[in-house]
């Protein structure tokens, strides 16, 4: 799929493309280089961040399994999963009720503290402002996960170690892929309002008049 997109690119175009943001999938990876060799492949934050929270996920699951079955009132509410977003949310995010609840579930499990601990200190990973930065926080980070002893974080610093050139081209160019993803979510949001199109030109004039703010009255689409 991605090189019948390039398609539309000539091959002096493929050329000169400086950096490509993809997630870490590798035949997409493949591919640019195959079509776009001098391209900096750049792993989109986004996917980095869904990865973290997933590992996350799986700590908070291991713990709610435990509350649940030792009776554990406090912690078994805290760990719910429609609290998951709240245990992963910026301090800021929170309010004061939420953060007082959230220091006290910190204090009495050690596993989410740690997980939580490891997230907060990946997130500031990814807000180095220099490559240089980045590799000492990410050094602190793998110290970190080994003192943890978390299954699921010690199989995501394997991940990140694969792919930490990729992960250090996005520290260095900043790109992501957040207008694409937020242009697919219009997209789907404009399909799932219509109940799908049977007629691809009338699905593309809408998409031209949501997404690129284009009126389809006074404007040929054609």
């Amino acid at each position: 799929s991605l090189r019948e997109a390039l398609r539309a690119l000539s091959p002096g175009q493929k050329l000169s493309v400086e950096c490509f943001a993809v997630d870490m999938h590798e035949p997409f990876m493949n591919a640019i280089r195959a079509e776009c060799p001098n391209a900096m492949i750049c792993v989109d934050r986004f996917h980095l961040a869904q990865k973290v929270n997933e590992a996350f996920d799986k700590v908070r699951k291991g713990e709610f399994k435990k509350a649940r079955e030792g009776g554990q009132i406090f912690e078994q509410g805290m760990l719910e999963p429609h609290r998951r977003f709240v245990l992963v949310s910026r301090d800021a995010d929170l309010s004061k009720s939420e953060a007082r609840m959230l220091e006290k579930l910190r204090r009495i499990n050690r596993p989410i503290n740690d997980a939580m601990l490891l997230v907060e200190t990946f997130h500031r990973m990814l807000d180095a402002k220099t490559v240089k930065r980045f590799r000492q926080l990410l050094r602190a980070w793998y110290c970190l996960v080994r003192e943890a002893k978390l299954e699921a974080f010690t199989k995501l610093a394997g991940l990140i170690r694969r792919y930490r050139s990729e992960i250090e081209a996005y520290i260095a160019s900043r790109l992501t892929t957040g207008v694409a993803e937020g242009l697919n979510n219009k997209i789907k949001v404009l399909k799932r309002m219509a109940y799908g199109y049977s007629n691809p030109v009338s699905f593309c004039r809408k998409i031209l008049q949501r997404c690129g703010y284009l009126n389809h009255l006074s404007i040929n689409t054609n």
